[in-house]
């Protein structure tokens, strides 16, 4: 889909008010804020490091580790590389010490991401 201005800026300006109201602390308010929309066309990642952040916030591990790393295998390197890092911390807290270390492991640059979709 192609977005034309009208939906690049009611998307940005959602995406906008998600991050603050995370930034109050408000990590419910932003979960709502970013289902209000199906398609985040270019703002994908972005909305995804925000769905993590407040979903860790409430300590949701196992969610926040599906946004995380959706937002990874979306961002182009080195900017990848905070989500893998979070990535890495949620799978510890949910007890997968193998697939943190992994990811750590591309947070770091020491290895490079397998090539498979985000969530498999």
């Amino acid at each position: 889909m192609t977005f034309n201005r009208t939906q690049w800026v009611r998307t940005a300006k959602r995406l906008q008010e998600a991050i603050g109201y995370f930034e109050l602390g408000m990590a419910e308010h932003a979960l709502r804020q970013l289902e209000s929309l199906d398609d985040w066309g270019p703002f994908e990642a972005a909305a995804a490091m925000v769905r993590a952040e407040s979903l860790r916030a409430q300590q949701r591990y196992g969610d926040a580790a599906k946004s995380f790393e959706i937002a990874a295998r979306s961002l182009p390197d080195p900017r990848d590389r905070p989500a893998w890092r979070a990535l890495s911390q949620c799978l510890r807290q949910i007890g997968n010490a193998r697939e943190a270390i992994e990811s750590l492991a591309i947070a770091r640059g020491a290895k490079l991401p397998r090539s498979e979709k985000p969530g498999k």
